[in-house]
């Protein structure tokens, strides 16, 4: 059989990519059986293989050929992946991430995705393939890689472009936060060629409790994102401005929310749709978080008449919200409309719990009764991929019920329902 000639660098790479592979999608495979080939015979020894992936260079190319065969590669020597993406593209790339360009960063990714998806099997390809996929796939329908995905991610670090990598990480950021995972030692935010991976590190100052600094660090990157007119970036300082004068000066926070709607009007025409209504939910979340609830109604109301993609969460804030103003007209009229549920009588069992979770006192059995008896199967049923909030509600109502003997008797016995 004919086997390609590698070279060197490339055979450090692919020693890194084939651990890679091996130890995150195909670990289902024991040593032994990965060493086999489709004639079961041995590839290498398990030494060569060990050295492989800690990049020593072993002359025998068809080793290397055969161990892509096991992880479903193959190595092309007829195309160079820098002759398909020219640097320019990720500087383009990562410019149109700074200021949230949705057009851009959508016709780049659609493009490379079909320009790769005739290579993605090989070796190389395959990763860059992956990562303009993840991309668009964000971009165009917001939805964030799995969290298998960004493990896959992180280990690109010294294999792909590093200004895509960049990109790549703002996702990797918005899920791990998301999923409640803030160990971000492996990547230097604060000092990203990105504005968009520097106000990450903001948030990891905000999640760390250090919040001086990071209030000392968004004032310098206010003045930065002024200069270069990046509104958008500029909103998203305010943003997590917003977090810590929350936790601190209610008053700052009322002036912080005068400044960005002074932002929003000025500079409207310049803002994407989506990124107005991340705005809006992040402001009147925090409002709700600190019983400014008029604030939060106002912000609260505009973001779902975007019909935005959380719009079932903040609804429930917002009935809150009105509760707690005694605004019950609206209340009442706002769940009889059911344009947030549309129409979902589970949905709207869920609302009233957390409407219940307010109106009667700690120790009241109907309350209990719905939380026990109800509430976990209608989050099982309904709630999609914003189980993991309604669970975190459930567990902190526990708490607040005091019931700890029938409640958290329950929880814990449903843990292997959280999802992880």
């Amino acid at each position: 059989m004919h086997y390609l000639k590698i070279n060197d660098s490339d055979k450090k790479k692919i020693g890194y990519l084939i651990h890679v592979y091996r130890t995150q999608q195909f670990k289902h495979l024991s040593q032994n059986s990965f060493l086999l080939n489709e004639y079961n015979e041995p590839i290498c020894t398990r030494q060569t293989l060990s050295k492989i992936e800690q990049g020593v260079i072993i002359k025998n190319d068809s080793i290397y050929e055969e161990l892509l065969k096991k992880v479903n590669l193959k190595f092309n020597t007829d195309y160079c992946i820098e002759e398909f993406l020219p640097t320019s593209i990720f500087s383009d790339l990562l410019n149109a991430c700074d200021y949230y360009n949705l057009e851009k960063l959508i016709s780049i990714s659609e493009s490379h995705v079909k320009q790769l998806n005739p290579f993605k099997e090989y070796i190389f390809f395959h990763e860059y393939y992956e990562c303009f996929k993840w991309i668009y796939t964000y971009y165009s329908s917001f939805e964030l890689p799995t969290l298998q995905s960004t493990e896959y991610i992180i280990s690109l670090k010294n294999i792909i472009n590093s200004n895509l990598y960049e990109v790549m990480m703002d996702l990797v950021f918005k899920k791990r936060t998301i999923s409640g995972i803030y160990d971000f030692s492996y990547f230097d935010f604060k000092n990203s060629n990105s504005m968009i991976n520097r106000g990450n590190h903001m948030m990891i100052l905000y999640n760390q409790s250090k919040l001086s600094e990071m209030l000392d660090y968004c004032q310098d990157l206010e003045e930065e994102y002024s200069i270069k007119n990046n509104y958008i970036r500029l909103l998203d300082i305010y943003s997590l401005k917003g977090f810590a004068f929350s936790n601190t000066e209610k008053e700052k926070f009322e002036k912080l929310v005068s400044q960005i709607n002074h932002t929003v009007e000025a500079h409207n025409s310049n803002i994407p749709k989506i990124k107005t209504s991340q705005l809006l939910k992040n402001i009147g979340l925090q409002a709700f978080r600190i019983d400014m609830y008029d604030i939060a109604i106002n912000y609260f109301e505009q973001y779902i008449a975007m019909d935005s993609p959380y719009a079932n969460i903040v609804g429930i804030d917002l009935c809150i919200s009105y509760q707690k103003t005694n605004k019950i007209n609206q209340l009442k009229s706002f769940i009889q409309s059911k344009e947030v549920y549309k129409g979902d009588s589970q949905y709207e069992n869920l609302l009233n719990y957390f409407i219940l979770k307010y109106k009667y006192q700690t120790d009241n059995d109907e309350l209990s009764y719905f939380i026990v008896n109800k509430v976990p199967i209608i989050i099982d049923n309904t709630m999609g991929k914003y189980k993991q909030f309604f669970y975190e509600e459930l567990s902190m109502l526990v708490e607040q019920t005091k019931r700890y003997k029938d409640l958290k008797t329950y929880l814990d016995s449903t843990s292997d329902m959280l999802p992880i």
